[in-house]
């Protein structure tokens, strides 16, 4: 690493980070390339897999499914990231290099229609889509912490604000790339058109990637801990930790599940093998050696000697210092890797605690890009007297998000005045309550449609869903991705972004699983499950969950960890 690399931030700067500028770039061409792609993917599996031999209905299912398996994928593959950053590789090189196997799958698509057979077309879009999904999640967690990075402790005031324009950037690139590339595509009949539509986003990845080693020497680099030899192993430990679950994404179906989950314990035993011949290396003081060693102890394992010039002591204001059941647990560990250790995977156990209430809201918001995009295939898309692409309607979202930002910002200042704070926790409670209304609105529109025909329900009806959805959008992402950094100690902040970039892994497989299983949902329920009743399923779910999580809220105790 060049020597006139900065490590660790300008404390007594009160401005904004140098280095922002190539970060909010990059991202707005990151976004377009991800969400322009995004915008077409599931008519093109519709087209795919109906000339394949499916009927309608099952080629629609079974887009769907497809559509939130790879969103699925885009969201577990930043726990390789993160351990990939913090452990051997550091942010910026991880971010470099699997931006360009981001690029590379963009290719991949891109030249995917050439051949005639259908399968063979399907095959390689699943390809590209898995480099895609490689790449872009695996970049996810560093861009976000990257971000945070930049800032010391006299500019952490506008940490909220960067997130607010990071996320500004992301609807800015989304909402041009949504415009563009469905209109490029066309109806899909032309095939130079559909790898042109295919073939952009590719172009501006690499433009963002560019962009992004233009910044190089005025970000941040935090340093990996401990990289080298030692970070590899724990690299090439995790990344077959997670292919117990990694692995669910690629292997086929038709292998049954026994085999499949005899694969995960493989994985895990292997993975779990690794991590303790590292341990036997020299021992670490991570999330996973803290965790395993207080479980051990708990269960009843002897407790080991202190390693060697550990952290003994933290912050005065630690929670572990409190006298509690949950501080107590971790007894062990503080004994054996200090106080300040032990924080971390304390804090990241909190922090889930909080995470796991997100994936329904990530089940609902991601449906925009399939089931919506169906449902308006059969509403009028007349809007102002021109006709939109059902593709295009989703467009309102990048736009409304930037219109709702800062008009939400007035409500959280004026709210204030009148006594009534809108803290993070407030804002996600209420905002996936909200995400449930937006599927209300959906589910009527979608009875309308079953009662009056194709064409005849207007799309007005979706945009009034896409207005209550971006307002919960608003509410939970961008505050869940604030909390998410803020709540995390310094070593943890990768990982803590990469458990939060699971949630919406697992809000996705939850829709993917439950489209799969409509005819068992009908037989259940002894009734029809078509998409009304798919719709009104996810919104009273919301309602519930939300519900829960202002429980959960009341008695969580919020504590802020800045960058050293």
């Amino acid at each position: 690493m060049s020597k006139e690399w900065r490590t660790s931030p300008d404390h007594e700067n009160t401005g904004w980070p140098k280095g922002i500028r190539y970060i909010v770039g990059n991202e707005v061409c990151e976004r377009f390339s991800y969400y322009g792609m995004r915008a077409i993917l599931t008519v093109h599996l519709v087209a795919l897999y109906a000339l394949s031999g499916q009927t309608e209905q099952e080629a629609s299912d079974s887009a769907t499914a497809a559509y939130h398996l790879f969103a699925g994928a885009v969201y577990a593959f930043p726990m390789i990231g993160a351990i990939l950053a913090d452990r051997y590789w550091g942010k910026y090189k991880t971010i470099l290099w699997l931006s360009l196997m981001y690029c590379v799958g963009h290719g991949v698509l891109a030249v995917a229609d050439i051949p005639e057979d259908p399968d063979l077309r399907l095959n390689l879009v699943f390809l590209g889509l898995g480099c895609i999904a490689v790449g872009a999640g695996g970049i996810k967690p560093c861009v976000s912490a990257n971000v945070g990075d930049q800032f010391g402790r006299k500019n952490w005031f506008r940490v909220q604000t960067v997130y607010q324009v990071f996320y500004f950037s992301i609807n800015f690139g989304s909402f041009f790339a949504t415009l563009l590339i469905p209109w490029i595509r066309g109806d899909g009949t032309e095939l130079w058109r559909t790898s042109l539509a295919f073939g952009i986003p590719g172009i501006l990845m690499a433009i963002a990637t560019f962009f992004f080693w233009l910044g190089r020497h005025e970000f941040v680099h935090v340093p990996p801990r401990p990289g080298g030899k030692l970070g590899l192993m724990d690299t090439v430990a995790g990344a077959v930790m997670f292919m117990a679950i990694g692995h669910l994404f690629v292997t086929p179906a038709e292998w049954g599940w026994l085999v499949r989950i005899g694969m995960s314990v493989g994985f895990l035993v292997l993975g779990l093998m690794l991590f303790f011949s590292r341990q036997r290396t020299a021992p670490d003081d991570g999330f996973l050696a803290i965790f395993l060693y207080d479980l051990k102890v708990k269960l009843g394992g002897s407790r080991e000697a202190p390693v060697e010039g550990h952290d003994a002591e933290a912050a005065e204001d630690s929670p572990l210092r409190k006298p509690s059941l949950w501080a107590r647990f971790w007894e062990p560990a503080i004994e054996r890797y200090g106080m300040a250790a032990t924080e971390g995977p304390y804090a990241v156990f909190k922090i889930c605690t909080i995470f796991i209430f997100i994936p329904i809201f990530w089940a609902i918001f991601d449906q925009h890009g399939s089931t919506w995009i169906l449902q308006a295939q059969s509403m009028d898309t007349h809007m102002f007297g021109v006709e939109v692409r059902p593709e295009q309607v989703a467009a309102a979202n990048p736009l409304m998000v930037m219109a709702l930002i800062p008009l939400m910002n007035l409500v959280y200042k004026g709210s204030a005045k009148l006594g009534f704070e809108w803290t993070p926790l407030r804002r996600m409670v209420i905002g996936i309550a909200v995400a449930g209304a937006s599927f209300a609105v959906a589910a009527v529109a979608q009875h309308r449609i079953d009662a009056q025909g194709d064409g005849v329900v207007s799309i007005w009806w979706q945009v009034l869903a896409y207005l209550i959805l971006t307002t919960s959008e608003v509410l939970v992402s961008i505050t869940a991705l604030e909390f998410a950094y803020t709540q995390a100690p310094k070593r943890m902040k990768s990982v803590v972004m990469g458990l939060f970039m699971l949630t919406i892994t697992l809000g996705n497989l939850f829709v993917s699983l439950l489209t799969a299983a409509k005819d068992g949902m009908a037989s259940l329920l002894g009734g029809e499950f078509g998409q009304a009743e798919f719709f009104w399923f996810f919104c009273w779910t919301a309602v519930i969950v939300s519900v829960l999580m202002a429980v959960r809220a009341k008695f969580y105790v919020r504590r802020d960890y800045t960058q050293d």
